[in-house]
């Protein structure tokens, strides 16, 4: 007699499918996303900004449909899926010890779609999808900071991106290095990185030669404030 696959039996040929990047529905875009992400591990996110404007442009407009429902939408639910679908394709086990490697070619992949649209990084194009950052027509960002207060507890709400911030790992100890800059004109320890969200390619210099006036700083407590040109 036939024996037939029992549940388990048939969970475990499903991930031996989707491990090797083909899906049992493959011809569905998530079938291509898998391929495609098996394919490209060890690449770098220009690597793959490339092959999204060369290769991939099939692909690239899949990924560009699911992003303009998300806008219109106004939720990152779908984008989210997006990552927690490439997560399983890089780690189909769920194995706790291949989840930094997992992440951080998620990241890559993501990282280098965004790319490819001439944005900085996937969590850009999540901001824009929530509304939280505005963009001209050119695709550049808007310097949210120009003719305005800001002070240490604009960041509460405003969190810059830490995983690009050398010197300090949360907002408070970052606004006592910035308190410290400006106070004693020494910014070298403030990482370049970081504001992009705010339209801010490089806050050390943005910090360094565009405060119009500055209305308090306590670097030992990390309160500051000024006005920027």
């Amino acid at each position: 007699m036939k024996k037939l696959l029992n549940e388990s039996e048939k969970e475990q040929i499903k991930l031996l499918y989707e491990s090797k990047g083909i899906l049992l529905f493959e011809d569905t875009i998530w079938g291509t996303l898998a391929k495609k992400a098996l394919s490209w591990i060890g690449k770098n996110e220009d690597d793959i900004a490339l092959l999204f404007k060369t290769t991939e442009k099939t692909l690239a407009k899949s990924i560009d449909d699911i992003v303009e429902v998300a806008t219109k939408a106004k939720s990152v639910e779908q984008l989210d899926d997006i990552q927690m679908k490439l997560m399983h394709f890089y780690n189909p086990s769920g194995a706790a010890q291949n989840i930094p490697k997992a992440q951080q070619q998620m990241k890559n992949f993501l990282n280098g779609f965004a790319k490819s649209k001439g944005k900085q990084n996937w969590t850009q194009i999540k901001d824009e999808v929530l509304g939280k950052v505005e963009s001209s027509a050119s695709g550049a960002f808007k310097d949210l900071f120009k003719g305005k207060k800001v002070s240490n507890s604009s960041f509460v709400n405003m969190k810059p991106d830490f995983t690009n911030i050398l010197n300090a790992k949360n907002v408070d100890d970052y606004n006592k290095l910035i308190a410290k800059a400006i106070k004693t004109g020494d910014y070298s320890y403030i990482s370049s990185k970081g504001f992009e969200k705010f339209g801010i390619d490089n806050f050390r210099n943005y910090l360094k030669n565009n405060i119009a006036k500055i209305n308090e700083l306590d670097p030992s407590t990390g309160r500051w404030s000024v006005i920027f040109k």
